[in-house]
């Protein structure tokens, strides 16, 4: 018989797609059945407000702390809906939104500092348009970077 390893704080990256949303049903079932704590987790990509790499969601060179804040609200709201869904299940949970490259601060920096033992993404994201059967990029890249278990849920 294979003993299940118990983890304790338990990190789910939320992106806003539905898979992320899965990712995050499964986080909450586990962290019920290990008595674990949740962290849901949103990286904002720096360079995507720059629009560094493609369009920015700001729009490049109009870049206001308003905008910014804006953002960092909706992202806000978002994780709050659900931590509710996380604290109605049972299960002791709190949010944290990140600036930076969300693949190294989900796969390193937020598990460094919040002692994360084990890590809950969705297999692709909001910005996987080309193909819904591979990994997205973030998700392969926490795969190969993480120290820790990392469960990739797909749809």
């Amino acid at each position: 018989m294979i003993q299940m390893t118990k983890y304790t704080n338990i990190l789910v990256g939320i992106d806003g797609s539905e898979i992320s949303e899965l990712a995050l049903n499964k986080a909450i079932k586990v962290a019920k059945e290990n008595k674990s704590k949740l962290l849901i987790a949103s990286v904002i990509n720096e360079r995507d407000i720059l629009g560094s790499i493609k369009p920015a969601s700001v729009g490049f060179g109009s870049v206001t702390v308003n905008n910014i804040e804006e953002i960092k609200e909706r992202t806000e709201n978002m994780l709050n809906k659900y931590l509710n869904r996380a604290k109605e299940a049972g299960v002791e949970a709190n949010t944290l939104v990140s600036y930076g490259n969300p693949k190294v601060e989900l796969a390193t920096k937020i598990v460094e500092e919040n002692q994360i033992d084990a890590i809950f993404i969705g297999a692709t994201g909001v910005n996987n348009v080309i193909s819904r059967l591979s990994l997205g990029s973030t998700a392969e890249f926490i795969i190969a970077h993480a120290l820790v278990d990392v469960l990739v849920v797909h749809k």
